[in-house]
């Protein structure tokens, strides 16, 4: 049997939006989020002057700090969108102007938001962008992680699962055939860092962190292995993000949903 033939399709199909749907989502007195459920946005980082002075209006001094250390303008029009973006849907849960959420973080350096009053406490959140595109989680009441990677074929991907992937994965990835390697892998890729975004800790943990896809389904979730760590009920599902991308939510517990919703109309 192929290590795919025991996958269902992914759990949910994702669209990327531009910025400047997003900014026409109409901004109400706190949006809405049941437990059971985790809004993803998924955003495409490019966006006229003013978008992106608009996001960057927003931004403070620490993330301001951190855009004009990038090389290149588009890494840096690339971050600075992505995270204004990030706080101007937080801002519509939370009934704040983006500019005035303020970010913490955990004692293992996972971003917060800090100074929450006590109703809205429970909120989470989670963003991963790469090559020009973003998805941002929001969770209720349970700890969520996105990741989200563009399939390379440049990669040298036999040698990374060695470093990081568990003995299964490894044979895994092994088997799949070269032309189906890339894909295969990335796949792993994304539900690992998910599980670990989630978590709150970094690429160390990777090789603990084990997808068995026999156990589950794309669709209804996959369980976790964290080897040597306390066993949180951790489950993951993929997204379908288009060709040539993959992506993963990650969140504690088995009974959420996803809700696709970067929309002008949401």
């Amino acid at each position: 049997m192929s290590p795919r033939s025991v996958r269902m399709q992914s759990s949910v199909r994702v669209a990327f939006s531009p910025m400047r749907e997003l900014f026409k989502v109409p901004v109400v007195c706190c949006r809405s989020l049941p437990a059971s459920t985790i809004d993803l946005w998924p955003l495409t980082l490019a966006g006229e002057d003013a978008e992106y002075d608009r996001c960057l209006d927003w931004l403070d001094r620490q993330e301001r700090e951190r855009a004009a250390r990038f090389l290149r303008r588009q890494d840096r029009e690339r971050y600075v969108l992505a995270h204004g973006g990030l706080r101007f849907i937080l801002g519509l849960y939370l009934g704040l102007a983006p500019a005035r959420i303020e970010f913490g973080s955990t004692s293992t350096g996972k971003p917060t938001i800090a100074g929450l009053r006590p109703e809205d406490a429970a909120l989470t959140f989670n963003l991963s962008h790469a090559h020009g595109n973003a998805i941002v989680a929001v969770g209720q009441g349970r700890e969520v992680g996105v990741d989200l990677e563009m399939i390379r074929e440049d990669v040298e991907v036999l040698k990374l699962a060695e470093r990081f992937f568990s003995d299964r994965e490894q044979l895994h990835v092994r088997s799949t055939a070269p032309e189906s390697r890339s894909k295969e892998f990335f796949h792993y890729w994304v539900a690992k860092e998910a599980v670990l975004k989630a978590e709150g800790v970094g690429l160390a943990s990777l090789q603990a962190c084990e997808i068995d896809w026999s156990s589950g389904s794309d669709r209804d979730g996959v369980p976790v292995r964290l080897a040597g760590r306390s066993q949180l009920p951790w489950v993951v599902r993929t997204l379908d993000c288009g060709p040539g991308w993959v992506g993963a939510v990650a969140a504690q517990g088995s009974d959420w949903t996803i809700n696709p919703c970067a929309t002008a109309t949401d």
